[in-house]
């Protein structure tokens, strides 16, 4: 396939050997593990994930690379090739655990993310390559411009960590971009305490819907009405003023500046006000 076609798909694949085996180590592979690999692409981090003894379940959307693939699975019984989309398939028909290991296509790495941070039972650990950009924003703290909506979701069931940042040079082709290697471990627990999960990522989607916004002004676009019956009004300022200040929140600030327990606050507060009086 042509370089250009290959970007398009946010492909660049890793050919660095130290950086390679550092996402193994991080990956802790034991013996017969099943782990999953999104993004196969030449192999040669499934070579490195086969010699540590993994079994491995590796997507692919790239139909020249098939042909190449295909021959690596009849030549290793643990290398198991699903030729498809990533964000398509249906992860039921695979083990019931396993680890993610995979050097993430570019351009839908924080929608796969997105998508298998939400199956926590299924994947406890995911060691992952992304954009160094991608990598921050996944382990930003409050009050910085790289934390935003995708933190809050992944930090809630996942301790993230950024371990190394990788130069353009370690690709073929090399992306215009430093990259990240990520590793994001599943907690015994959520991290806060927030009643209704759906109502906690609600306000959170709300509040950082447009950043230069106060929380006031931004919570003003939440239909609660889309998930249950509720009472308040909270597209009148007034009303939504005094229920912020009633639960501790200053108005006046920004979704940035607010922690998950914040967040969490605001949605236990709002959970009981879902109801008809």
């Amino acid at each position: 396939m042509a370089q250009r076609k290959r970007q398009k798909l946010g492909q660049h694949f890793l050919h660095e050997k130290r950086y390679l085996a550092q996402i193994v180590e991080l990956a802790d592979i034991t013996p017969g593990e099943d782990v999953l690999e999104i993004g196969v692409g030449e192999g040669a981090l499934t070579r490195y994930l086969l010699d540590a003894g993994a079994k491995i379940y590796g997507i692919e959307i790239d139909e020249a690379l098939i042909p190449a693939l295909r021959k690596m699975e009849d030549e290793h019984e643990r290398f198991h090739l699903i030729h498809g989309d990533a964000l398509d398939i249906d992860y039921a028909g695979l083990p019931d655990k396993m680890k993610l290991v995979a050097n993430l296509p570019y351009q839908v790495a924080s929608a796969i993310i997105s998508q298998l941070t939400e199956k926590v039972e299924i994947f406890p650990l995911m060691v992952l390559m992304v954009q160094r950009e991608v990598g921050e924003r996944l382990c930003a703290a409050p009050g910085g411009k790289d934390y935003g909506s995708l933190t809050l979701w992944v930090g809630y069931r996942y301790k993230t960590r950024l371990c190394q940042v990788v130069p353009p040079g370690a690709f073929r082709p090399p992306p215009k971009v430093d990259s990240a290697i990520i590793r994001l471990e599943a907690r015994e627990k959520p991290l806060v305490d927030v009643g209704n999960e759906n109502l906690y990522f609600r306000i959170i989607q709300a509040g950082f819907a447009h950043r230069r916004k106060t929380l006031l002004n931004n919570l003003k676009s939440l239909n609660l009405n889309e998930l249950s019956n509720a009472y308040h009004n909270f597209s009148n300022p007034e009303t939504l003023r005094t229920f912020l200040e009633s639960a501790g929140i200053d108005p006046s600030r920004r979704a940035e500046t607010l922690g998950a327990h914040e967040f969490a606050i605001i949605a236990r507060a709002m959970e009981p006000l879902m109801e008809n009086k």
